[in-house]
């Protein structure tokens, strides 16, 4: 299980606080904003514990339930509200995660240049300060001491380096047998799907050429079964989260977290700290009963990509409610425009022109066509069809050599490329469906760039600008409130985003004394509203991540609104 976004890892941008320009801070507002706010020191308080049933017996906020389909999962054993914990859980072992860069095997900071080697084993480490230096959840001793027994590296190639992290984290887990058979035995509790992956030819050579062999053959120990070796890869390939802060590419075994069901549209959001921890909360309601989800794909991709993703590497087909759904819960995320009833469209608008003698070439062409969905989501061959004009037809196979075509050119852009987006966007603005993946992944990087790079910045940004920003905001609001709804990260940092624009909007329009009062506080209540919800959601992340800086600015924002109260009254 992965985060959400574990796909392919969304586009996003670093935020940076941004300060408007409004009147000076009024510092006895603050214990006004503070008081509608959830304190982050308060965001903790309602931790993963038992509570007293009618019975007087302890009851966790989930039960485990057992199906053929699903195997093992977690209902609510409780009506849940959105931000209520989980899960809280350390984790069980942490490593590099497959195919990341050079990093510190103690803190999993990232190395710059030549790395520092341990002065025992001769493995990368940040320096000999390294705070996880010989630490359990770093680079312990024990790891140490067989690293330093049976390896040896070249730092010549430093590639060979990098691919030899695949077998740290497997080793770490087999030290396990030996020094923590507490742990040991929470790991046999996941599943591995070996009858699976054996079917997998490659992923099973993979896994036997960089890590079985490497750590039989090239290192010598055969302490450890080939059987055991490629079980635990299959408990790493089903059940570990992407993990980490400030660029670090890990990847973390949790006790209870491995057992939350999958859904495309999960109930639950996630975050981890500094210590690894892990805390999984409710995003949405979640009545008593209901199964806690956790999505292991992006949620911000097709239901084809989703679905491949998930047979390839959580080897399972899904068929949730937004599978099964051709429209993808009325976003259309995957659909197309049809070329054939919006030519036709065109057409009969320039007839009726030519027929009221008004000259075609001087009108502007308007015509909504149909969409193209595909006929059964769950079937990757299934044609598609227009809803429009059910003669037009198109293979899947056609549209997944389209779709494929137009991904690498969005995957080309590079990401500060304002205008490189909003090329793409325009360029396929007859073939794409607006709520696309791939505009939907082009308006969110748009709505964190638009304010943040030199050639945007937001104070400096014209009208047609803020309004673009604006639009794209709420428009992609839209579909998040749908696939990722509730206390999402997404959702968090898009009303973040979405409060700038109206908010410089709004003061240069009062500048210019275009608002009454009474309009000034309706847009105000608009602002405050955005950036109270974004505190919500964004407060549960760490204060050093991205998002956690994101909500102290918004709370710093919101401190700067109260100030228009001395010009308006109470907001």
């Amino acid at each position: 299980m992965h985060r959400s976004q574990n796909g392919k890892k969304r586009r996003s941008c670093k935020s940076s606080q941004r300060h408007h320009q409004q009147p000076a801070k009024s510092h006895d507002k603050e214990n006004d904003v503070v008081d509608v706010l959830q304190n982050r020191e308060d965001t903790c308080k309602n931790f993963e514990k038992p509570v007293k049933s009618n019975g007087g017996n302890e009851e966790y906020p989930y039960e485990i339930k057992d199906s053929e389909v699903m195997g093992r999962y977690l209902v609510a054993s409780r009506n849940l509200e959105p931000g209520d914990v989980i899960i809280m859980a350390e984790p069980i072992v942490v490593g590099p995660y497959t195919g990341c860069d050079l990093i510190c095997l103690g803190c999993y900071h990232p190395i710059v240049g030549n790395p520092f080697k341990c002065k025992d084993c001769s493995w990368p480490l940040c320096g000999d300060e390294c705070i996880g230096f010989h630490q359990p959840l770093g680079h312990s001793i024990e790891e140490c001491s067989i690293l330093k027994k049976h390896t040896k590296l070249d730092y010549t190639d430093l590639n060979e380096v990098k691919d030899l992290y695949q077998t740290i984290v497997p080793i770490r887990c087999l030290l396990l047998k030996t020094n923590d058979p507490k742990k040991w035995k929470m790991l046999h509790e996941m599943v591995a799907h070996n009858s699976i992956r054996k079917k997998r030819v490659e992923l099973w050579k993979s896994n036997q050429l960089m890590v079985v062999d490497k750590i039989r053959k090239m290192w010598g120990m055969t302490q450890y079964e080939e059987d055991e070796i490629h079980t635990i890869c299959g408990i790493l390939e089903v059940n570990a989260f992407e993990v980490g802060q400030l660029g670090a590419s890990i990847r973390a075994l949790y006790p209870r977290a491995y057992l939350l069901a999958h859904d495309c549209t999960p109930n639950t959001t996630h975050t981890d700290d500094s210590r690894r921890r892990i805390t999984i909360r409710a995003a949405t309601k979640i009545i008593k009963g209901d199964a806690i989800t956790l999505s292991y794909a992006y949620t911000l991709q097709s239901t084809h990509k989703r679905r491949e993703h998930l047979v390839e590497s959580k080897f399972f087909e899904c068929c949730c409610t937004r599978c099964k759904d051709p429209t993808e819960l009325g976003t259309f995320a995957c659909a197309l425009k049809c070329p054939k009833c919006g030519m036709a469209a065109n057409r009969d608008v320039v007839l009726q022109a030519m027929l009221n003698g008004d000259c075609p070439k001087k009108m502007e062409v308007k015509s909504k066509p149909g969409v193209v969905l595909p006929t059964d989501p769950l079937d990757p061959n299934a044609p598609w069809r227009c809803d429009t004009c059910p003669s037009y037809t198109i293979s899947a196979a056609s549209v997944k050599t389209v779709v494929q075509r137009l991904s690498d050119e969005h995957d080309k852009i590079d990401v500060n490329d304002v205008e490189g987006f909003e090329a793409f966007l325009h360029m396929y603005r007859n073939m794409l469906h607006p709520n696309h993946f791939l505009c939907l992944s082009a308006k969110y990087a748009l709505s964190q760039l638009y304010g943040k790079v030199d050639s945007h910045l937001i104070h400096k940004m014209s009208l047609s600008q803020l309004q673009r920003k604006r639009d794209i905001c709420r428009d992609i609001l839209k579909v998040f409130d749908a696939l990722e709804p509730g206390y999402s990260r997404l959702r968090g940092i898009t009303l973040y985003e979405l409060h700038a624009p109206l908010m410089i909007l709004t003061t240069r329009d009062y500048e210019k004394n275009e608002l009454s009062k009474n309009e000034l506080r309706i847009r105000l209540k608009e602002v405050v509203k955005c950036l109270e919800e974004s505190v919500k959601i964004l407060n549960y992340e760490p204060k050093e991540s991205s998002e956690g800086i994101m909500a102290t600015a918004a709370i710093d924002a919101l401190l700067r609104i109260k100030d228009w109260e001395k010009i308006i009254g109470k907001i």
